[in-house]
């Protein structure tokens, strides 16, 4: 029977491509404090090799990482950025502002604020993830249907909080789908639709995990939502959409502007177009191309065209379109300059 292989090289449950070990504290420090505001490492009165195995990826202004490591403490100073922590293997504790919270692998995570804390674990897994605490807030608010007020949402990313999902079917869900869209960070086929910022991932993460701190958010607030013949707000939106069809638009930025919640949003965009608001986002840019590539100048391309419009990844651009419109972008320019000629 062949030996067990050493903890240590066990590979990463997330980030294992970007995988680095070291096996002393100096070379701990030294990694750690690249990515996250590490103030100490106190050697674990426990005893056996020391080993400390992680991936780090960023995405815009997230910071994720997976790390699987052998008993320790381990201490960080004050942050303007939020973290959540996922354990994945074995428990922990964490010490900070007076509260100590207990990590354990299931449906739970650990939400810090950005105040200074001290980890203490056994042999442990965990995802880190780091974002900045106004954008969270930001976020609720935006999905709660506040627009760009933070509002009532500010308090809930001040403290501190263990989230449970054992005692929430809801924040069970919700971590489910954060662990589901953290493994898209290593997703082989994910450049070939246009990469992370194509798929608007930064985004989600920032979605999910002001969900989770302020599950409130998730319904929504309830607007009484007006005529949409006298709904200048919604019609505002449409015509700024219109506008920014160059430039990346998501849902947290929809829900900003019109300062309606995200579930608020789906039934105004169902009930006038019946579709969602980023199904009709598409539908603008696949329609603004259309029109460009009937009018067509000399030298112009159909690259060009549709990265004037959005859209990154051209492969699947010309599967939409041709879906939409019965041929390809190639085809309808050819036909264009033929007519024009």
């Amino acid at each position: 029977m062949p030996p067990a292989e050493p903890t240590g090289m066990v590979p990463l449950t997330l980030l294992e491509s970007r995988a680095v070990e070291v096996t002393d504290s100096d070379a701990l420090l030294a990694r750690v404090s690249q990515n996250f505001p590490l103030n100490a490492f106190l050697e674990s009165p426990l005893g056996g090799a020391f080993f400390h195995r992680s991936g780090v990826i960023h995405v815009g202004d997230v910071a994720v990482s997976c790390s699987r490591h052998s008993p320790l403490e381990i201490g960080f100073d004050d942050s303007p950025t939020a973290t959540l922590t996922l354990p994945l293997t074995g428990v922990g504790e964490v010490a900070t502002d007076g509260q100590r919270l207990k990590l354990e692998a299931g449906p739970m995570a650990a939400y810090l604020p950005g105040a200074a804390f001290t980890a203490s674990t056994g042999t442990f897994e965990e995802v880190m993830i780091c974002l900045d605490r106004r954008r969270l807030a930001e976020t609720a608010a935006a999905m709660g249907g506040f627009g760009a007020s933070v509002g009532d949402c500010g308090p809930a990313f001040e403290r501190t909080l263990r989230v449970d999902g054992s005692a929430s079917p809801q924040q069970a869900d919700l971590l489910h789908h954060l662990h589901l869209a953290l493994r898209m960070l290593e997703a082989p086929l994910l450049r070939s639709v246009g990469g992370l910022r194509a798929c608007q991932l930064e985004d989600l993460l920032f979605r999910l995990v002001a969900a989770i701190v302020c599950p409130e958010v998730v319904n929504g607030i309830d607007h009484a939502i007006a005529d949409q013949r006298r709904d200048r707000p919604f019609e505002d939106l449409l015509e700024w959409i219109q506008a920014n069809l160059h430039a990346p638009i998501t849902a947290t930025e929809l829900s900003r502007r019109s300062a309606y919640s995200q579930r608020n949003l789906q039934y105004l965009f169902q009930r006038r177009f019946g579709c969602s608001p980023m199904q009709w986002v598409k539908r603008q840019r696949l329609s603004a191309v259309h029109a460009d590539l009937l009018r067509a100048q000399p030298g112009e391309t159909v690259g060009a065209i549709a990265r004037r419009h959005g859209f990154v990844q051209m492969s699947s651009f010309a599967a939409r379109f041709r879906e939409s419109y019965g041929l390809t972008p190639s085809q309808l320019l050819r036909r264009s300059r033929l007519d024009a000629g």
